[in-house]
């Protein structure tokens, strides 16, 4: 005999979908969050079991769950590791988000230029427990192309590796324990820098360390007129969906897009509620944002646009190169253009027809 359904009771047959994104870093999804749009698109669906969550990256290939039909909004790097390690997923968009990364040494280090770096040594934080350490990759961009405007590698250089204590995913985390661990970590780097332990350090912004000691900015990333070169954990967000569920539930990824068009309408004609509304979804003061980011509108605008994806290539071949990836494989295949082209047609057909 079959067990009885109640109204609390959800049905058997419910498909599960998974929607996450990064509680760390801007995307356009965590701008269509508070506005309801993804919520709403999907609450017709008595079929569907719809979870929306925001999930920092863990280091597990299936991005922290074991559902089948799932999509994540975040940084692009964590999605190569994946694909590397067989995750069955496809990029579906992408968006490009300008921010500060610096270089910084000591005023009176006679440190003044990234020539001078030759030689130095250089402050990386490490978690030697992760399977996949972002803020690592990070900071091994930033002085990759830091020293190729002068001519020089990694070579030229020593890395002094710094210890970070291991992630607690169950820490409860609010604006001002975010603001007083990124201070701690400040101050630590700075009494680091100041005993000589390295010569130089890439931090989040200059501003932050330099309220604890003189530093002079050697180099800003962001200054560099290459686009791919400015390339960076931070900067090239993705939208990736499983492969099971772009084969059998297409459609629900070309309507979350859509959804993700109409936040990125919204975004251009509310540029001042976008700094309060991405605040209020990371939990994080505002001047957090604008001190790190320069223009959040363009940040959050998603497409698939051919410097974007040689952005993708670049930093799969650096991953590689570096060995933080194990395995190659073909970037080109891993990207499907159908589901954004439908979204924009199926995001054109609502407001002609004036649902939205």
């Amino acid at each position: 005999m079959p067990p009885v359904l109640t109204p609390e009771t959800p049905s058997l047959t419910k498909t599960k979908f998974l929607y996450t994104r990064c509680p760390g870093v801007p995307t356009i999804s965590a701008v269509a969050a508070p506005l309801g749009y993804l919520v709403d698109e999907f609450a017709a669906d008595g079929d569907l079991d719809v979870t929306h969550k925001q999930i920092g990256f863990t280091g597990k290939t299936e991005w922290a769950h074991d559902d089948r039909f799932w999509i994540r909004n975040a940084g692009h790097a964590p999605a190569i590791w994946g694909r590397a390690k067989g995750v069955d997923s496809k990029v579906i968009a992408l968006a490009w988000l300008e921010g500060t990364y610096p270089v910084v040494a000591l005023t009176g280090s006679g440190i003044r230029s990234v020539s001078d770096l030759k030689g130095k040594r250089l402050g990386i934080i490490r978690a030697k427990d992760a399977l996949f350490d972002l803020q690592y990759v990070g900071q091994l961009n930033t002085y990759t192309t830091t020293l190729n405007t002068a001519g020089l590698t990694l070579d030229d250089v020593k890395l002094v590796e710094i210890s970070r204590p291991k992630f607690d995913p169950t820490a409860v985390r609010t604006k001002d324990t975010k603001r007083q661990a990124a201070r701690e970590s400040n101050i630590d780097l700075a009494d680091r820098l100041n005993r000589g332990e390295f010569d130089a350090i890439a931090v989040q912004t200059a501003a932050e360390i330099g309220e604890f000691i003189s530093v002079r900015v050697i180099y800003d990333v962001r200054d560099h007129p290459d686009q791919i070169a400015r390339v960076h954990p931070g900067v090239l967000r993705g939208v990736v969906a499983s492969g099971p569920l772009l084969r059998e539930r297409r459609d629900l990824v070309v309507r979350a897009l859509a959804r993700l068009l109409q936040a990125a309408d919204w975004a251009k004609t509310h540029p001042r509620e976008i700094v309060t509304n991405l605040a209020e979804n990371y939990d994080v003061y505002p001047e957090v944002l604008t001190g790190k980011y320069e223009d959040l509108v363009a940040g959050v605008q998603i497409d698939l646009s051919p410097v974007k994806l040689a952005a993708l290539r670049y930093q799969k071949d650096f991953l590689l190169r570096h060995k933080l990836i194990e395995k190659d494989f073909d970037v080109e295949p891993w990207v499907d253009h159908g589901p954004l082209a439908e979204a924009h047609r199926l995001y054109a057909e609502w407001k002609q027809t004036g649902k939205i």
